[in-house]
């Protein structure tokens, strides 16, 4: 039997297209290995949106070039692939200092890495083979990130090219995937066992999702959204990642405040609050358009939980620029917020730019809205406790095994007691108190 080790670094996209590739190797014969010493092959499937990610995938080229040395030393041997954004990225610098990897690819060759695994490279002992040219992206069926939980691509690569971001340049442009493809997958994760009961529609920017059909007719992600809701069968939820808010239409809004399976959770990547800062990002909005985009969503969605991603210490950013970012939170009051310091990645127009902003500043600057944003999600999940809500049970709590751990439709974990064959089905939960930042209830109507 063939054994892989599959390792996943970076976004949802990254993990979906992980889980696609495992279904099809497990189709070829594989099998995934039980630890790494069982492997015969080992697959990275990599990142590149921070320097920080790449830094990781060149700590673990390290250990596995030791790794490939012990086990020769033991008599057995297995072949290391890398792929994704920083195969496709660094394609040359790392055939000239990664000797241990045997197969290269990138963004665009999961289909050519397979066959090339299911026999010896030719090239081994003698560098890797490269698979990192650009191809028509294919997409794949199957991307499960759980039993009864679905991630589902419904495009490809971005159109955007935000200043600082390497997603253009390593995945290409848009392609959006038809959706017939997209609706015989949910048919065959529909039919499949356990039920799924919850699929995410991914894409670097869904709100851009364009199919043209052989009719000429042009179907956009809400009409692409009406027609997967008329196709789910039982109790489902229905999520999607990611937003641009450039690009969030009347008839998205629309769709959520009609309720049913669409969860009523929106992340909605601001990055920034000053215009000044907004411009140079390429981002396409002023906060003002930002916070009238806001307005108008909770005014259609009531309860809606809105989510985001703020980027601190972009070049030039002065402490009235980020002054203008910490009012914006005050703001909108967030229901919770990733942030990160900017870091310069080759390649970016922001690169060109230079780092201007100091490290201690960036860190100073960060630390404050990290404390700002646990104070209004602290705040606003205070507010809920006390309500009912739906939960889809996820596992049992790492804490405390007599637990369940489960999550809202608004994207926000609780815990409560109950027996394990909850797991993979809905319950209604009574919000009682907050452990830090999850929930802790009591089922409601349970046996």
């Amino acid at each position: 039997m063939k054994r892989y080790w599959l390792e996943t670094y970076g976004c949802q996209m990254n993990k979906a297209e992980s889980g696609s590739l495992e279904l099809e190797l497990r189709h070829r014969g594989w099998e995934a290995a039980g630890s790494l010493s069982e492997a015969d092959l080992v697959i990275l499937n990599t990142c590149s949106v921070r320097q920080t990610a790449e830094e990781r995938i060149w700590g673990r080229l390290g250990f596995f070039k030791a790794e490939k040395r012990r086990a020769a030393q033991q008599g057995r041997q297995f072949r290391l692939a890398l792929m994704g954004c920083m195969g496709q990225r660094l394609r040359g610098e790392l055939l000239e200092q990664a000797p241990q990897i045997d197969v290269l690819a990138g963004t665009f060759q999961k289909h050519r890495l397979l066959e090339v695994l299911d026999r010896e490279p030719a090239c081994a002992g003698r560098g890797a083979l490269s698979l990192t040219g650009l191809e028509e992206y294919r997409f794949s069926a199957g991307h499960h990130a759980g039993g009864f939980r679905a991630l589902v691509p419904i495009m490809h690569g971005c159109d955007n090219f935000c200043t600082y971001c390497i997603v253009p340049y390593v995945r290409g442009p848009e392609v959006s995937r038809s959706p017939e493809g997209v609706l015989a997958e949910l048919d065959a994760l529909q039919a499949g066992a356990p039920p799924v009961r919850e699929i995410t529609l991914l894409g670097q920017n869904v709100n851009s999702y364009r199919h043209r059909g052989d009719d000429g007719t042009v179907l956009d992600f809400p009409g692409l959204l009406r027609r997967v809701l008329g196709r789910l069968k039982g109790p489902v939820w229905l999520r999607f990642l990611t937003s641009h808010p450039k690009d969030v239409s009347e008839g998205l809004i629309a769709l959520l405040a009609e309720g049913g399976a669409l969860c009523p959770h929106l992340h909605l990547p601001v990055q920034h609050g000053s215009d000044r800062v907004l411009a140079a990002m390429g981002r396409g909005y002023t906060a003002e358009r930002y916070l009238d985009l806001v307005a108008r969503i909770r005014k259609a969605v009531p309860g809606v939980s809105l989510t985001t991603d703020i980027l601190i210490g972009f070049p030039g950013e002065r402490e009235q620029d980020f002054r203008r970012t910490v009012e914006l939170m005050e703001e909108v009051q967030f229901d919770d917020a990733f942030t990160y310091r900017y870091n310069p990645r080759e390649g970016t127009p922001a690169y060109e730019l230079g780092d201007d902003v100091p490290d201690g500043v960036k860190r100073d600057r960060l630390a404050e809205i990290i404390r700002l944003q646990r104070r209004i999600t602290r705040s606003r999940k205070q507010a809920r406790l006390g309500s009912e809500v739906e939960v889809l049970v996820e596992s049992r709590s790492r804490k405390d095994p007599r637990e369940l751990l489960g999550r809202t439709a608004a994207d926000e974990t609780v815990v409560f007691g109950g027996p394990e064959s909850r797991i993979g089905g809905f319950c209604r939960v009574l919000l009682k108190e907050l452990r830090g930042g999850t929930f802790a209830g009591a089922e409601q109507g349970g046996e």
